[in-house]
């Protein structure tokens, strides 16, 4: 049975429900496709709710055990429990997991890689697509928030697909976040890859522009068609010069991909800005109306409060071993660790996996990621799930971007049993 055909099954067991409780993870992959799932059951005259978590515990479980759940973007790393509770559910997660349940549409069983080649968005709109006519325009949306474009530059895999069916509009650009800024603080700013001598350099970046005839305060997006060659083409050089790869230059340019004039990277940064801020149910509101603009001061507030935790996490990093960690301490919620983290991973240009640890009500969420350049030799999601385990919490994820949560003060027995892990992967 291939992907699509479990997607039409589990579309069956959908139309045949009453009302279904959508239990969805507090991103942006999970808003969109909250927003995909609640609008297709709307549609078809189903009722429903819509609750947001960052990670299914035995609480959740628990207070959900008498609905028909549909978990979307998560489920896959407590499919025991759900069964043990006999939850009656459909489950479309992307994130990798051996476990099998018969109502879960998880790729990886069909031979598709959910960490680039589709997400939880975009497997719930090859379930809602079976009973409701509508375009994929937020399965890739949900793609672009889960990051599932950064590996190769371009959306891939079944994405494609959906990519072709959507009304989003791919344009060959240059790819650094930030193209209707003002240039200084693109290039300041820019991580994928990042400039040898103006990351962070506000000034040197203005020196450079001057130098290259091009005014600072233009963003990209106003530049004429010769102006942009001429900044390419520097900043080709400069990289060239500094001994980037091919590879690594080519990141440069690439798709990019807009909606309605508006670049999907910053719908997604509102949306998740939105679900960090306990704002995610409007955030499905958004969606569905496509009103983005509405978000300005809760994207503000958010950026305000991202800034101070990064600035706090950044005199926190230790090393241990082959890993670098911190402690939010109070000072940086469960909800924003994971984000933290990742920033921090591209900021400060670290080469090490980055562990962050922030105190939730019963335990200790573990946000850890990994940079790009260590992506082919170790698995995240392997090594904390089997880690958390042993702790006596859970865990799962991705390849390059993990999360666990432990018991309280068991921080010190993570870090020692993950590095062991790490070190074993790399010695492979």
């Amino acid at each position: 049975m291939g992907i699509k055909n479990k997607a039409k099954e589990i579309s069956k067991l959908i139309e045949k429900q009453d009302m279904i409780t959508i239990l969805s993870h507090n991103d942006a992959d999970g808003v969109a496709g909250a927003a995909i799932a609640s609008n297709a059951l709307e549609e078809r005259g189903i009722k429903n709710e819509v609750k947001f978590v960052n990670y299914l515990d035995e609480k959740v479980i628990e207070e959900n055990k008498d609905n028909f759940v549909w978990f979307i973007d998560l489920g896959n790393g407590s499919i025991e429990e759900i069964k043990e509770k006999n939850i009656s559910c459909v489950i479309s997660d992307h994130h990798f997991s051996k476990k099998f349940h018969e109502n879960s549409i998880n790729p990886f069983f069909y031979g598709i890689d959910g960490e680039v080649e589709i997400s939880a968005a975009g497997l719930s709109y090859l379930i809602s697509s079976n009973f409701f006519s509508c375009t994929s325009d937020l399965a890739i949306v949900g793609a672009i928030g889960d990051l599932q474009d950064l590996k190769y530059c371009r959306i891939v895999g079944m994405n494609r697909e959906l990519l072709a069916s959507s009304r989003v509009e791919i344009k060959k650009d240059i790819r650094i976040y930030g193209r209707e800024k003002p240039l200084y603080k693109m290039l300041a700013y820019a991580s994928d890859p990042f400039i040898p001598g103006l990351f962070k350099r506000i000034g040197s970046s203005i020196s450079f522009l001057k130098k290259i005839g091009i005014n600072h305060e233009k963003s990209w997006n106003e530049l004429s068609r010769e102006e942009k060659k001429i900044l390419l083409s520097s900043l080709i050089k400069l990289l060239i010069s500094q001994g980037f790869t091919y590879e690594q230059i080519s990141r440069i340019f690439g798709e990019v991909y807009e909606i309605d004039g508006k670049d999907l990277r910053d719908i997604t940064t509102i949306l998740n800005a939105m679900a960090r801020n306990g704002e995610a149910n409007f955030a499905v509101d958004i969606c569905m109306k496509r009103n983005y603009e509405k978000c300005d001061e809760i994207l503000e507030k958010y950026r305000r409060n991202l800034y101070k935790c990064i600035s706090f996490a950044k005199n926190k990093i230790e090393e241990y071993g082959k890993l670098l960690y911190f402690h939010g301490d109070g000072h940086i919620n469960e909800n924003l660790i994971g984000t933290v983290t990742g920033l921090l991973l591209k900021e400060e240009e670290i080469k090490s996996p980055l562990i962050g640890f922030a105190a939730t009500n019963d335990g200790i969420k573990v946000s850890a990621r990994l940079p790009l350049i260590l992506a082919k030799k170790i698995n995240l999601s392997e090594a904390i799930q089997k880690v958390a385990i042993s702790l006596g919490g859970r865990g799962g994820g991705h390849c390059s971007a993990a999360g666990a949560i432990i018991p309280k003060g068991r921080e010190n027995d993570f870090l020692y049993a993950f590095e062991i892990e790490i070190r074993n992967q790399l010695a492979l």
